[in-house]
């Protein structure tokens, strides 16, 4: 129907296609429900793509006692106090796994400075990962011990029965599982993760953070959008609004640690340095910056400081952290697109994917030794695990093809064309085609088949005798089995393809009749499997 996915993106990030979504695909477009003209031409109509979900939020998916919005102020507080706090606030049961926590050199009395202001305490657990404290809840009792402590690992049971009700296949929805959250965490020394499908129920055994992702990603594909991020903070919303923000700035040899307290302060965003990963890196927070912009994004002004010291920023965890590029990378973000109005069928989604590689980040990609990574859950519903920046380059490179199928004038390939004549050969009992071939074109779209009254008609039957076919019939106790010679003949049928979609229904009523009433249909059929239509025999003519 259209043309090939990968042309369209290809003229379209080289600029022959007119359009730039750029910094607009951040706020969520809407499609014309009108069809507009171009040049008289209708153009291309897309199915509509839902603008929401944008994000998933973890509350969906997490007890409910730890979304509970609350604001508490830590300075060096504790981790054994801080375990007492969360029992106050929640009512669960906070137990410090001593063991576990002292394999990675974490004591009780661990210091944490942190704070929430108005924000659920599922954020402050999370947060405790960069100290090396991660979390789950298991039978009403809240567990802190070391983040990649293998004992950790438990099996939740996910029932997928309603997507497999709208089609997505058992494999590829699981394979979209395993290539899309934390690929790193399945079956390695780390994590010994583990997925299996048995029949509705997909049994898996991991960390709760991924399971938290897993459930999300399934809440993402029973309601896919326009493009909807996986296990993401309300609060990232705003702060996403605030980095599009212009801002001037005028910093010199001004330390790191106070330029992002100021930049934070300014635009009241939660920024903060990752300590533990900027000191692993021996990169100190003291270190002097120097920069002068005038009217241009936030967004714009944290690349140009974070590149000056080869770091990087990213969102997470309700905050903006300034950390290194691989602890930025490692924090990859999983979004599922929706792009039912780009892909009809999963060869084109595999040319989309493709597409997106070459024109979207190249280097990022797993197949380029990057760590990117795209799956289909099913044909038009893509995952990808990405960082976010490269998520919104995937978001402008499909509206800006979006924007040239609604711009261009709608093409119908041979291969699509109802009109399009082609040849095919039907096989059949030699008693059946001949009847066939004199009645067929009385009974199907008579004004297509030339004839006297018709001779301008494409439509023309012929038939062929083909290879005679044994037929073994069952035999008595006192008559042996006995071989009999069936006469086939092939009809080679030269029609519209919207006839010859219609010839294997009439054939099939034919050989089995209309099962209207119980008890009377399929009597006296052709013994199944007798009509062949050979796809690999079909003729196709422009």
């Amino acid at each position: 129907m259209y043309k090939s996915v990968k042309t369209y993106l290809l003229l379209s990030s080289f600029g022959l296609v007119v359009g730039s979504l750029a910094d607009g695909v951040r706020a969520q477009t809407t499609t014309n429900a009108t069809t507009p003209q171009v040049n008289g031409a209708p153009l291309v109509p897309l199915e509509p793509i839902a603008d929401l979900p944008i994000s998933i939020d973890p509350a969906e998916v997490l007890d409910k006692k730890l979304a509970v919005a609350v604001s508490i102020q830590f300075e060096e507080t504790s981790l054994s106090d801080v375990a007492t706090w969360l029992q106050s606030q929640t009512g669960l049961n906070v137990i410090l796994d001593q063991r576990s926590l002292e394999t990675i050199g974490v004591l009780p009395s661990e210091p944490v400075t942190d704070h929430l202001t108005n924000e659920p305490v599922y954020l402050l657990l999370d947060r405790l990962g960069r100290i090396g404290v991660g979390w789950r809840l298991v039978g009403g009792i809240l567990y802190l011990h070391a983040s990649q402590d293998k004992s950790s690992v438990y099996t939740v049971q996910y029932n997928i029965g309603d997507l497999l009700d709208q089609n997505f296949k058992p494999e590829e929805l699981k394979e979209s599982i395993l290539s899309a959250v934390d690929p790193q965490s399945w079956n390695s020394n780390e994590v010994d993760g583990a997925a299996v499908l048995l029949g509705d129920v997909l049994f898996v055994r991991q960390t709760n953070r991924t399971h938290r992702r897993v459930a999300g990603l399934l809440a993402a594909l029973r309601k896919p959008a326009r493009r909807v991020l996986i296990d993401d903070a309300p609060s990232h919303g705003p702060k996403r609004k605030a980095l599009d923000q212009n801002v001037s700035v005028q910093f010199k040899s001004k330390a790191l640690s106070s330029v992002i307290e100021e930049l934070a302060k300014t635009s009241a965003i939660d920024m903060r340095i990752d300590g533990i990963a900027i000191k692993g890196a021996k990169i100190s927070d003291r270190v002097p910056l120097s920069l002068e912009v005038s009217d241009q994004s936030l967004r714009t002004v944290l690349d140009l400081l974070v590149a000056q010291m080869r770091l990087a920023w990213h969102l997470s965890d309700g905050v903006l952290w300034i950390t290194t590029p691989k602890t930025a990378e490692n924090g990859a973000q999983i979004a599922v697109f929706d792009v039912r109005d780009l892909c009809r069928n999963m060869e084109e989604c595999f040319s989309l994917q493709e597409a997106i590689q070459q024109q979207s980040n190249p280097g990022s990609w797993e197949e380029s030794n990057g760590t990117g990574i795209i799956s289909f859950a099913k044909s038009g519903i893509m995952v990808v695990n990405q960082s976010e920046d490269r998520l919104d380059s995937v978001l402008t490179l499909l509206e800006n093809y979006r924007l040239a199928l609604r711009n261009s004038k709608r093409r119908i390939s041979p291969d699509d064309n109802p009109e399009t004549i082609e040849t095919k050969f039907y096989r059949m009992p030699t008693t059946v085609a001949d009847d066939l071939e004199k009645v067929l074109p009385t009974l199907l779209h008579v004004e297509t088949w030339k004839s006297e009254q018709r001779p301008n008609a494409k439509g023309t039957i012929r038939k062929i005798q083909s290879w005679d076919q044994i037929s073994l019939s069952n035999g008595s106790q006192t008559t042996p089995n006995s071989k009999t010679n069936v006469s086939f003949s092939v009809l080679m049928i030269e029609q519209k393809k919207l006839v010859h979609a219609e010839i294997p229904k009439l054939l099939s009523r034919i050989e089995n009749g209309d099962q209207t009433t119980p008890g009377m249909g399929g009597m006296g059929g052709f013994g199944g499997g007798m009509f062949a239509i050979p796809t690999n025999e079909s003729v196709a003519r422009p």
